[in-house]
């Protein structure tokens, strides 16, 4: 586990759910160290949307000098998850529930086929390296420890996805997830946590059975559950998310489309 992992402290809130606070760092790959401590209280939810804060905001919190900040926050807008306003700071943008709708739909597109075609390739090797994974994010979820359960989160997904070989379009969903505010973690039940976590052993058993509908079925239905609880918000039916699903604003698309050419 890297030292960003140690960098974020973690309180209780009422729920019993560890939520994550900035705190300082450990003298060494500050800049990356700083990424990973702000991206993960962006995603969680901590640091306010809408609200413009200054490198020294950062600096405080964090305890290091401003260049490695600087540095981390720029890497920051380049993954689109804040942007810089001039001669004031850096401010998360506010997602509405149509930039929600947006990302998740683009995740579905890119996901949900994509782990069926996993079903088919996956090697043992594969299997026991995300079996791991799915462990630690149900070891995690257990202690309420949002900042492991993210971390081990993203590591089963997007390793399920490298099995494929293309390294864009893991990168492009894990710009995705970092872009999606996951409002509703800080105050989410215990149970409704350690439930999340069970479904990566359900993904990953269909794909042990080489069952790429019900693999891709269950990828849908996790993406689902996101979308609604994670994000702070009741999840939707079936049928209510199909009937309100709008195509994603043609600024998005390009978005991907442009990255994919890199």
């Amino acid at each position: 586990m890297s030292d960003a992992r140690q960098s974020v402290a973690s309180v209780e809130d009422l729920t019993g759910i560890s939520a994550p606070r900035l705190s300082q760092l450990q003298p060494s790959s500050l800049r990356e160290q700083a990424r990973q401590a702000i991206r993960a209280s962006i995603v969680t939810g901590e640091i306010e949307a809408g609200t413009i804060h200054p490198v020294s905001y950062f600096e405080t919190r964090l305890g290091v000098s401003a260049t490695p900040i600087r540095e981390a926050l720029f890497d920051l807008v380049n993954e689109g998850l804040i942007e810089q306003i001039r001669n004031r700071g850096f401010r998360v943008s506010v997602l509405s529930d149509q930039d929600l709708d947006e990302l998740f739909e683009l995740r579905s597109l890119l996901e949900v086929p994509s782990i069926g075609r996993v079903a088919s390739r996956a090697t043992p090797e594969d299997l026991a390296q995300c079996l791991e994974f799915a462990n630690k994010i149900e070891k995690h979820a257990a202690r309420g420890d949002l900042i492991g359960f993210l971390e081990w989160d993203r590591q089963f997904h997007t390793s399920l996805l490298a099995v494929l070989g293309n390294k864009r379009l893991v990168e492009e969903v894990r710009l995705l997830r970092d872009q999606t505010r996951l409002y509703g973690l800080r105050g989410l039940e215990a149970e409704l946590l350690r439930s999340s976590a069970k479904e990566h052993h359900q993904i990953l058993q269909a794909v042990r059975q080489r069952n790429a509908k019900l693999a891709a079925e269950l990828t849908q239905r996790h993406l689902d559950h996101t979308r609604g609880i994670w994000a702070g918000r009741a999840e939707r039916s079936k049928q209510s998310a199909h009937v309100t699903r709008r195509k994603p604003r043609r600024k998005l698309e390009r978005s991907v489309l442009k990255r994919a050419r890199r």
